[in-house]
């Protein structure tokens, strides 16, 4: 008896234990959000009436077979789930949605005809101090503005396709814009025409990736007051004005590539007044200017491909302590050029398909330094007037003139050490 007695408090201890680790479970564990279906024959008809009804965790998985012509105003943490692509047609008045919560996800969808003004930026989605957004594998048609972030953090935009109707260009807007973000993933995404594709102001220690943008009225890619960012294996082709990054500090550009981006105020990559950044690997191909740096300090522009562009690289302004190494000049009309004579960069080891020098000790290097300015080339940027002489007898005798006496041009622009053979982009 006494026996019995003394186990049956252990017995209940013992008990009293599972049960309380039993509720700490249970309290760990995520709470399953529900299924919410929308369409024809579905619990709900329209997206709105399920987002009434939706709770944090939920998801509504909207059925293909109609037009949804709702704007919409997501307040809590739901993922919109489209099945078979469904359409969601703002008729061109308002936002069609609009995220005001944290951890919302929006995928699968089509959205189209925002609002249009001179005056409010309306938007295919906007989000406003949202954490966790995702924006996946959506298709955006005619839209002011396609995807709008604001005061966002943590947020993912990827795998979608954008273009819009949009020729007026008081009301055109860009295709992917955030401001003041931080923490952002924009990748995978296919641009079409738009302002800017992706437009970034005051946006930080962000990544943006393997997207494809082309024919943009403006620039494929526009940074501004971002910094510590990093933009690689995109795809910039056939923007009026290519990629511009400024006023930012220590962002770095690799393997990209800016391609048959042309016009008469057109390059490929501008600079400006950009410090402590990294530009490599990259391939200019065919732009108006390769890379136009204006007011960039600290550059390392390293191993990139520069090949059949007017210009290969203009620095202009107040840039210096840029570094320019290890890169292949191919194809140019004019490799390099300046409108200042004194030069606080160092340009060495590259690649120049014109330098015809030797190399006796069979080293890899040139045994003569290259001057990169041809006089032609430093007339030119005083004057533009100039090239209308441009392969006239006038530039052959420049060019003749230049090789004899190369000292015309400013002697601190030169390759002390040109390489024989092009580097491996």
């Amino acid at each position: 008896m006494g026996k019995a007695e003394n186990k049956q408090p252990e017995t209940l201890k013992a008990l009293n234990i599972f049960n309380l680790s039993l509720l700490f479970l249970l309290i760990a564990l995520p709470m399953s959000g529900r299924r919410l279906d929308v369409g024809q024959g579905k619990a709900y008809k329209t997206i709105g009436s399920a987002l009434a009804a939706a709770r944090d965790g939920d998801a509504l998985y909207i059925h293909a077979g109609q037009v949804y012509r709702e704007h919409l105003v997501v307040g809590r943490g739901v993922r919109l789930q489209g099945v078979g692509m469904p359409v969601i047609d703002g008729g061109r008045r308002g936002n069609v949605i609009e995220v005001r919560a944290n951890g919302v996800t929006i995928d699968g969808l089509q959205l189209r005809n925002s609002g249009r003004s001179s005056r409010v930026d309306y938007c295919g989605i906007k989000s406003l101090e949202s954490t966790a957004l995702t924006v996946s594998h959506c298709v955006f048609r005619a839209n002011q503005f396609s995807i709008m972030i604001q005061n966002g953090k943590d947020c993912v935009v990827a795998h979608n396709d954008i273009s819009s109707d949009i020729t007026y260009n008081p009301i055109m807007g860009n295709a992917i814009h955030c401001w003041k973000s931080d923490n952002m993933r924009i990748e995978h995404n296919r641009i079409g025409h738009n302002r800017d594709g992706i437009y970034l102001e005051f946006v930080n220690h962000s990544h943006i990736s393997h997207n494809t943008i082309n024919g943009c009225a403006r620039y494929g890619l526009h940074f501004m007051f971002s910094h510590f960012n990093v933009f690689d294996s995109n795809r910039f082709s056939h923007n009026q004005a290519g990629v511009a990054v400024m006023f930012g500090h220590n962002v770095t550009m690799l393997n990209n590539l800016f391609v048959d981006n042309q016009g008469s105020s057109s390059y490929g990559l501008l600079i400006k007044e950009l410090q402590f950044s990294q530009i490599r690997g990259n391939h200019f191909l065919r732009n108006t200017v390769g890379l136009l740096v204006d007011g960039g300090s600290d550059l390392n522009v390293h191993n990139n491909e520069i090949r059949d562009n007017g210009w290969g690289i203009r620095l202009i302004s107040a840039s210096t302590n840029d570094t320019i190494h290890h890169n292949n000049f191919v194809g140019n009309t004019f490799d390099m050029t300046t409108n200042v004579s004194y030069n606080r960069n160092l340009v060495d080891g590259n690649y120049w398909d014109k330098y015809e020098g030797y190399d006796l000790n069979k080293d890899g290097q040139g045994d003569v330094p290259f001057h990169p300015l041809s006089l032609f080339s430093v007339l030119a940027e005083e004057d533009e007037t100039v090239l209308l002489f441009f392969r006239s007898f006038l530039m052959n005798l420049l060019d003749a003139t230049e090789k004899l006496l190369p000292t015309i041009t400013p002697d601190n622009y030169v390759d002390d050490t040109p390489s024989m053979k092009p580097f491996k982009v």
